[in-house]
């Protein structure tokens, strides 16, 4: 969580989708009221007209201060909150904290709490990472709308029997799409790329989309499409959360599959890049691309002179593996 707050999940707990793992409120913000510029009166003298004090709880347009006399004068709070301070002829109100909700959103095991924080959860299943997110959060039973990677989502593709359902599209989609998609109430869009002109759209959706490959006209890399619509009527869980600067974060897909006993999880994110690993290119002209790392790191110099760390992938088909 962003900030400390309580922790509802205790370890070895099994979670769902919907279960609440934590908890805390966080502050909705203060505000600052000139107490004597309302009364007009020196702030020397305002703490004789006030009618509340640090600590008190005051309702939006509740009389915090008044004048008495002939000509009468009073100052309104304007928010509900708290008063938490008072000094130099103004009032502090810190508003309502907000709650938020730490859900687990996937199918999982309970395996470590971290204190007012949160939780680590381990699961089964099959994790795929996007290059785009539009920050929304939700989960869905996957359908298989676009006939091939490099076929693009239509309208025409989506009718009523996609109600609720997460549509697994091929190579873009459009502001059309989207609309035909709230209106049939979807739960998720996942495709290869999306129309630059629909992404503030995008943005927008109540529903979580998950770009795997590119902007614009991007088939999907063929190993996702095959491994997603393998999965196709499984319940799968969107995170579009996406940050691509001060610490990357790209968005998810995760399937969760039945535990296989005794049987160790290839893929381990925390794990640093290593010779042997399996892994999909992003930039063009071979983005989508799956090789594996032939050896790492090895330092290249770029046409301006810097030296930076970079890979030899070995893929199929090439006769030189790539830098």
């Amino acid at each position: 969580m962003p900030v400390p707050g309580e922790v509802l999940a205790q370890e070895g707990s099994r979670v769902e989708p919907v279960d609440v793992v934590a908890r805390a409120g966080i502050s909705a913000g203060f505000r600052i009221v000139s107490v004597s510029r309302a009364l007009r009166v020196p702030a020397s003298s305002v703490r004789k007209y006030l009618k509340v004090k640090p600590g008190d709880k005051v309702k939006k347009g509740q009389v915090i201060a008044a004048t008495r006399g002939l000509i009468r004068r009073s100052c309104r709070s304007p928010i509900e909150g708290t008063v938490t301070g008072i000094g130099g002829g103004r009032i502090l109100i810190e508003a309502p904290p907000r709650e938020i909700e730490l859900r687990a959103n996937l199918y999982g095991e309970v395996v470590q709490v971290l204190p007012e924080r949160g939780v680590v959860l381990q699961a089964n299943g099959v994790w795929v990472q996007g290059v785009w997110g539009n920050d929304q959060e939700g989960s869905g039973i996957l359908r298989t709308v676009s006939k091939s990677p490099d076929a693009p989502l239509r309208t025409r593709d989506i009718d009523v029997s996609c109600r609720g359902m997460v549509l697994i599209g091929g190579s873009r989609f459009g502001a059309e799409v989207l609309e035909r998609a709230v209106e049939v109430q979807v739960r998720g869009i996942i495709c290869g790329g999306i129309l630059p002109e629909a992404i503030p759209q995008a943005r927008t959706m109540p529903f979580p989309i998950v770009i795997t490959d590119g902007i614009g006209t991007t088939p999907m890399c063929a190993h996702i499409y095959r491994l997603l619509t393998a999965h196709d009527g499984r319940e799968a869980m969107l995170d579009g959360r996406f940050r691509s600067r001060w610490g990357v974060v790209r968005p998810e897909i995760i399937v969760p599959l039945p535990a296989v006993p005794e049987q160790e999880s290839s893929m381990d994110p925390n794990v640093p890049l290593a010779v042997g690993d399996t892994v999909r290119l992003l930039r063009t002209p071979r983005r989508g691309v799956v090789g594996k790392v032939e050896a790492f790191p090895v330092w290249i110099r770029t046409p301006v002179g810097s030296r930076l760390p970079a890979a030899k992938v070995r893929v199929e088909g090439e006769a030189e593996p790539l830098l």
